[in-house]
């Protein structure tokens, strides 16, 4: 029972925040695709890309990228597996798996652009 009163409350908050995880993304990787591409011509040579991964303000903006990018993915892949015959009977460890491969990911994700 209290497994059914879980999964009311969880499904609209996460379709919710499914929702602005998206809009941010729209915003950030167009803001991205616009530096990236139009900006300057030669914004992918690799000192460029450097100067990028080093600025505080482009951290903050990929940090923000690299968190909504994660959970969008793997709040879509519990909404699906959710879906299925296996996650319907599963659903704890399902949630659970997919909250911890968000977080591993996030954190490696972290690591690797803090490391430049």
């Amino acid at each position: 029972m209290e497994e059914m009163h879980t999964r009311r409350v969880l499904e609209p908050i996460a379709w919710i925040l499914q929702l602005i995880s998206g809009i941010f993304l729209t915003v950030l990787v167009t803001f991205h695709f616009y530096v990236t591409h139009f900006v300057e011509h030669n914004a992918m040579e690799y000192d460029k890309v450097i100067g990028r991964f080093t600025d505080p303000a482009y951290q903050v903006m990929y940090v923000l990228l690299l968190l909504f990018v994660s959970f969008h993915a793997f709040n879509g892949l519990r909404a699906i597996i959710l879906d299925t015959n296996f996650g319907a009977k599963h659903a704890r460890a399902v949630n659970t798996a997919t909250f911890l491969l968000f977080f591993a990911v996030f954190g490696y994700g972290l690591v690797l652009l803090f490391s430049f």
